[in-house]
């Protein structure tokens, strides 16, 4: 006679593996915002806010944002651009920094706040809006003094700066502008094709 064998209770367990769901599902990281989409991003979201007399942007223009971040970027079809709701929440979150920024810069009552945060001076600029033309300043014919000479080349360079900013965005717009019709005459092109080869 046979003896038959049996598992018995006292074998060890067999090992299982578990899978969470989270780590299959997992969405991909975006890419980060570089230094020049967040500048854009900042300027472009500043003309559509004051063109809106600060109202809120509804999604069909943060469309328009990130397209015009993504024109001024030079970015074409190919390049992975952000995407209206990625240009919303980094908006929220630039005026939650510039918050937290400003407050601690009265708190503190120092100036190194806004040196600290490379955004500071385009947000500030933002919050506080264009200034009223009674409100800009005047030059007059007053000797200049050698504290004025440095504030008048750091005036130079600045509008040497928003000179090619302003250069450079122009020729992004073009670029975009170029890119639409170029698209648009794919589209007649292939259209014409189709009704002229039945």
């Amino acid at each position: 006679m046979a003896a038959t064998t049996t598992p018995s209770s006292s074998s060890p367990p067999k090992p299982t593996v578990a899978v969470t769901v989270s780590s299959l599902t997992k969405k991909p990281q975006p890419i980060p915002w570089t230094h020049q989409e967040t500048i854009n991003l900042i300027r472009a979201y500043q003309e559509k806010w004051y063109s809106l007399k600060r109202g809120p942007l509804r999604g069909s223009q943060w469309e328009e944002v990130a397209v015009v971040v993504a024109a001024r970027c030079g970015y074409d079809y190919n390049h992975p651009s952000k995407t209206a709701l990625q240009c919303r929440h980094k908006m929220e979150k630039l005026r939650q920094r510039h918050r937290s920024e400003k407050h601690r810069l009265t708190a503190t009552s120092s100036a190194v706040s806004s040196r600290s945060w490379q955004y500071f001076r385009l947000m500030d600029d933002l919050e506080r809006g264009p200034l009223p033309i009674s409100a800009r300043p005047v030059l007059h014919g007053f000797p200049i003094s050698d504290e004025d000479s440095d504030g008048e080349r750091r005036k130079k360079r600045s509008m040497e700066m928003m000179k090619e900013t302003e250069r450079f965005r122009l020729e992004m717009e073009n670029k975009r502008i170029r890119m639409i019709l170029e698209s648009q005459w794919r589209i007649v092109d292939s259209i014409g094709k189709a009704f002229g080869s039945s």
